[in-house]
């Protein structure tokens, strides 16, 4: 579920951090790095285990929504059918599907970091604008890609934003290393009639507005039962795209023959619903980047992108001053690099937008 690679040189050490979705999510990550950095100046010191919790436990119970309604009875219903003919991977299902992906995909990103200064200098902009960073980086790339690779499709512009239910508990929570996020899904498309700042204005308001009513989209899938999770999101996703794989072990290809599976249903009701756009910006962190005689450098998210079913993958962090995003896509390995040249004409669009034409950069990193 998690995995720690260490790349070390004279100069410069990467602490590489693979980890589930399932498991934790983007502010999980920062408080493990931090505590790992903690015990590195001070291997004495006393580790107090924080066991996870149930975040729905203190989040605001919200008035009628019949939609969230209509959600809940479905997580009842799907975990009703799923309990009557469950499936139960193992790590052999799990590296046997993953490595026939990865056999024909490899995982791309390309970076665009901001020095202390760049980072004052857009934060004084987006300030005279009225709108955050995050907001004014999602406008930009968003209009970048359409200008670069072409328009989204009407049915598919829809924009997801995570944001930390953590803020917005009841009572105080410690710093738990469990999923605590929401993510506030709606239609948005860019306006060429207005200006850009405009239509960043106009995504910053609807933004904030849903992330303070707490609109998430997917608060009620937190109900599910786990192996109905990991079945529906790590399983049967997968089964139209690479079907050879699951010939890898015989409970895969049990469960690709089971078709009447409530997870197989489920995906094909999903798939209709996933956005265009997915923007997971931690923001400025407020933990320190100094421990001992260790300095972090910057974070670098790497969000890991679901095929190209959501063409346009964000992830965002600033510490130190430095703020690094991250424009993350998988590309077949037969498209011989033409998706990343792509990506990165879209990067460079994007730092036009925003008014740093100077970073422009025909490298991916």
């Amino acid at each position: 579920m998690i995995r720690f690679i260490l790349l070390n040189s004279e100069e410069v050490t990467d602490l590489v951090i693979i980890c589930s979705h399932s498991i934790c999510d983007g502010m999980s990550l920062i408080h493990l790095i931090r505590d790992l950095l903690k015990n590195y100046t001070d291997p004495q010191q006393e580790n107090r285990v924080t066991a996870p919790l149930d975040i729905m436990d203190f989040i605001p119970k919200g008035g009628f929504s019949l939609s969230s309604i209509m959600i809940r009875l479905l997580v009842k219903y799907s975990n009703w059918r799923w309990k009557k003919n469950p499936y139960f991977f193992t790590t052999e299902d799990y590296n046997a599907l993953y490595r026939a992906y990865w056999e024909k995909n490899r995982f791309g990103t390309v970076l665009v970091e901001f020095e202390p200064h760049e980072t004052e200098s857009l934060s004084k902009i987006c300030k005279e604008n009225g709108v955050s960073i995050g907001s004014a980086i999602a406008t930009a790339f968003i209009v970048a890609y359409e200008d670069v690779v072409g328009l989204f499709a009407k049915k598919k512009k829809q924009i997801s934003v995570p944001f930390d239910l953590r803020r917005h508990a009841t009572a105080a929570i410690e710093d738990v290393f469990c999923l605590c996020a929401g993510a506030s899904q709606f239609s948005y498309s860019y306006n060429l009639k207005k200006s850009f700042w405009e239509n960043a204005s106009t995504l910053h308001k609807e933004i904030h507005k849903r992330v303070n009513n707490l609109d998430s989209f997917g608060m009620e899938v937190l109900d599910c039962d786990p192996t109905f999770l990991d079945a529906l999101s790590c399983f049967a996703f997968f089964e139209k795209f690479i079907p050879d794989a699951y010939n890898r072990t015989e409970n895969l290809l049990r469960f690709s023959q089971d078709k009447k599976n409530i997870a197989f249903n489920m995906i094909n009701i999903s798939e209709k619903m996933f956005p265009d756009t997915d923007i997971a910006n931690l923001g400025r962190l407020n933990i320190p980047d100094t421990y001992g005689d260790l300095k972090i450098d910057s974070i670098i998210p790497l969000p890991q992108p679901i095929r190209d079913n959501i063409p346009l993958t964000l992830g965002g962090v600033g510490i130190g001053g430095k703020m690094v995003f991250s424009l993350n896509y998988p590309e077949p390995k037969d498209m011989n690099g033409s998706r990343t040249r792509e990506m990165i004409r879209v990067r460079n669009r994007a730092m036009e937008y925003l008014g740093f034409p100077g970073k422009r950069s025909e490298k991916a990193l």
